[in-house]
């Protein structure tokens, strides 16, 4: 994969906060050349919500609740033009890769705030004919939710923004909490990543800290890893097992606002909208994250010694 961008966006913690732990990430994992573009800093018609009780009060807690990675300084990596916002940051990594005869995909981890924004002011991206471009998305659930009965919260703290994204005719991927959640670090998994390095030792370090808020809110005795579920589709997809289907997002409802709507069965009738995915292969997943943790601590390692 080539990382052309991030962008940042409310949800785990604030849209202040969600920044600055971008610009600690890429400084600490040698990505320092990667622009970071700060995003919105709330949903787009509902009050701001947060999560500190499962990440933290920084979105990006240690275990004993300070910062897992030391703050990036002003030049520590490169922050994106401030005159050039999110949206049109993001348009223009897609037509610059579509240029170059490569597709440029959005990998979203978080509220959808951002992507429904991009959609909205540029349309034309949702064009297959004119342009390479996919959203795979982390969130999501066909049964049960997370924050809410039915609902996961990256769609459940945005849901008209979801509403956008899901109906704007954009190829889209989603990767649901019943997948990820099959993603677990149980100890095998902790022991294979090892503290043996600083490296190493902070993401074990994360992992625990995850894992006793994930025991305390929903009795898990292993941590899922959600995220990097969306990626690994992005360069696997072969592990997955997915269908194309409906999936509409339930904005009104005061029971169950957030809800993704997954139509497996084409009861509605309506046009297919989404791929989902129903399964992982969890073993070839966690291969890929130690390799990933491999290549970049030797990136850190080439950057430490330069």
């Amino acid at each position: 994969l080539d990382l052309v961008g991030v962008s940042t966006v409310h949800g785990n913690t604030s849209g202040d906060n969600t920044f600055a732990n971008a610009r600690a990430c890429l400084a600490y994992l040698a990505l320092a050349h990667v622009p970071c573009h700060k995003g919105q800093a709330k949903p787009l018609c509902r009050p701001e919500i947060s999560c500190p009780e499962i990440h933290g009060q920084s979105g990006l807690d240690a275990l004993d609740g300070s910062p897992l990675f030391p703050a990036a300084g002003p030049d520590a990596c490169r922050v994106a033009d401030e005159n050039v916002r999110c949206i049109q940051a993001m348009y223009e990594a897609v037509v610059a890769a579509n240029g170059a005869g490569r597709k440029l995909t959005l990998v979203a981890t978080g509220a959808l705030t951002n992507v429904a924004l991009l959609l909205s002011v540029y349309p034309e991206l949702a064009d297959e004919a004119a342009h390479q471009f996919e959203v795979v998305l982390m969130g999501g659930c066909y049964g049960l939710g997370n924050t809410g009965p039915v609902a996961e919260f990256n769609i459940q703290i945005d849901p008209e923004a979801a509403k956008v994204v899901f109906e704007s005719g954009a190829r889209l991927t989603m990767v649901p909490l019943e997948v990820t959640h099959t993603a677990l670090a149980t100890a095998e998994v902790l022991s294979r990543i090892g503290e043996q390095t600083p490296l190493r030792a902070k993401l074990c370090d994360l992992l625990c800290f995850f894992k006793e808020s994930y025991r305390s809110h929903f009795g898990f005795e292993d941590p899922p890893l959600h995220d990097p579920c969306a990626v690994a589709y992005v360069i696997a997809p072969a592990l997955f097992e997915a269908e194309h289907i409906r999936v509409d997002i339930e904005t009104g409802s005061s029971l169950c606002q957030g809800q993704t709507v997954c139509d497996r069965h084409n009861l509605k009738k309506k046009p297919k909208n989404a791929t989902v995915c129903f399964s992982m292969q969890v073993e070839k997943f966690w291969d890929l994250m130690l390799d990933a943790i491999d290549t970049c601590e030797r990136e850190r390692e080439k950057q430490l010694s330069s």
